[in-house]
């Protein structure tokens, strides 16, 4: 399994129904960010891997999202990504002004401006999702293929040929 693979099946495992059902009304990315973040803290172990968030402004501490890094990988809901592809996808794909992607500690961080608290599901939940990744993951396998150093992705651009069929 390379990278690749298991960000495709680390997506499908969090997409599926037994995973959502743990969190009803949100998702991964819009809610249950926190909560995935703290179940890969269990999972992993906290000391193995840095909390990170993504903020609009640099003066902005309550998180816009959460998640977790390990080695040069980040891993939340949509799977794995280098940080290039992180920053693009909130950019591009979530629609955001700004991204500021920066190390965090989950424990301090302060209520939204407007007061929401950060969210997080029943502990009880969070370790069933532990749970669902022991299940469909060899945790030492993933852990070792998480220390692999980040590979640029490297598009080659077909040149057209001048060849012509006979």
């Amino acid at each position: 399994m390379d990278i690749a693979d298991f960000s495709y099946q680390l997506k499908n495992v969090l997409w599926s129904e037994e995973a959502l059902s743990l969190i009803p009304d949100f998702g991964w990315n819009d809610g249950g960010c926190r909560s995935l973040m703290k179940a890969f803290m269990i999972w992993f172990g906290s000391d193995s891997l840095r909390t990170y968030q993504i903020v609009k402004e640099p003066d902005q501490f309550h998180s816009e999202h959460a998640f977790v890094r390990l080695g040069d990988w980040f891993l939340d809901g949509d799977g794995v990504s280098g940080l290039l592809e992180m920053k693009h996808r909130w950019l591009y794909e979530e629609g955001f002004s700004a991204v500021i992607i920066r190390e965090f500690d989950p424990e301090t961080e302060p209520n939204h401006s407007n007061g929401e608290e950060p969210h997080y599901i029943h502990p009880a939940l969070i370790r069933k999702l532990v749970q669902i990744l022991d299940k469909h993951f060899h945790h030492q396998e993933v852990y070792a293929l998480l220390q692999s150093p980040l590979q640029p992705t490297i598009q080659i651009k077909k040149e057209p040929s001048h060849e012509t069929e006979f």
